[in-house]
């Protein structure tokens, strides 16, 4: 096996590039969990989110690493942010920067037939952050999430 500069085999190189950026991602949310700061749980929400799509990068580049975990993780993270947008910690972001981190946290919605970006930011504004939420509820609960038609609702509950 070939070894690197530092005398370590291209696996073990990878698998400190995962070390360090799952310790990167804990860390954040650790401080994410813990600060009383708005601006600084959504700066370290970003930062974990950074270093879990290095994670995820990395374990798509190499067949050796399988982490079967890593959606569960990211959709823990979209109902943390989530939680933090119903909290208030969002509200002193511009338009611009809101709709970005909604769009960040909510596109694992999109993953359902009849959901586009649009109502996943709608199912975000109601407290819905990934599909196993939407999933839960009862189909009659979507009746109350604001500024979906009826098509659109319709689609939605079509494919749940």
């Amino acid at each position: 096996m070939h070894e690197t500069d530092q005398g370590h085999s291209p696996r073990h190189t990878v698998a400190l590039e995962l070390q360090a950026q799952a310790q990167r991602a804990r860390k954040a949310l650790l401080i994410v969990l813990a600060t009383e700061s708005p601006a600084t749980a959504i700066a370290e929400l970003d930062h974990a989110v950074e270093a879990l799509a290095r994670i995820e990068a990395l374990a798509s580049q190499h067949d050796f690493v399988d982490l079967p975990m890593l959606d569960d993780v990211g959709s823990s993270v979209d109902r943390l942010a989530c939680e933090l947008y119903h909290q208030g910690a969002c509200d002193d972001l511009d338009a611009k920067a809101l709709t970005a981190f909604i769009d960040r946290h909510a596109r694992g919605l999109t993953a359902l037939e009849g959901i586009g970006p649009a109502s996943a930011r709608k199912l975000f504004a109601h407290g819905i952050s990934n599909l196993e939420q939407l999933r839960a509820l009862d189909p009659t609960a979507l009746d109350e999430v604001e500024g979906l038609g009826n098509a659109t609702l319709a689609r939605i509950k079509a494919n749940l």
